[in-house]
């Protein structure tokens, strides 16, 4: 009886550490640091920036005097600690300006990369998808 009262408790504390390092792994893959799109995602979005972005935004981001400045410090006073979930609803339901929403999926999440990358954030393995609330559990962080 004692044997399989300390069975279950075993059974139990190995469920709970692998659940315990499944969550924290799952943390540590939704940094911004982490390599959350791809080079070629980036690269895509980069056309994709210069056939629908650069004519309100410039061809360098750097915005003017109507639009805002996509890059460095003007980008991180805005969306510093905000998710890229927030990013990529702006983007999708506000953007390009004169046709709101009117890119696919998949130009929208190119754009993003583009945006992540042109902001000096690492490539990953892994193209960016906008799927299941996942963009929501990712921050736009300072460099630790």
């Amino acid at each position: 009886m004692k044997l399989k009262a300390f069975s279950s408790k075993i059974f139990c504390l190995a469920i709970t550490i692998l659940a315990v390092n499944g969550v924290s792994g799952a943390l540590s893959d939704s940094s911004i640091w982490s390599g959350v799109f791809t080079a070629q995602q980036a690269a895509r979005g980069a056309a994709d920036y210069s056939t629908n972005c650069a004519s309100c935004h410039s061809v360098d981001l750097r915005g003017n005097s109507n639009t805002p400045s996509l890059l460095g410090m003007s980008f991180m006073f805005i969306w510093e600690d905000r998710s890229l979930g927030e990013l990529y609803t702006k983007m999708r339901d506000e953007m390009p300006s004169d046709r709101p929403g009117s890119l696919s999926t998949q130009s929208y999440e190119d754009l993003l990369a583009y945006l992540l990358q042109s902001n000096q954030f690492p490539a990953g393995e892994k193209e960016l998808k906008a799927s299941a609330g996942m963009l929501d559990k990712i921050s736009i962080t300072s460099k630790p």
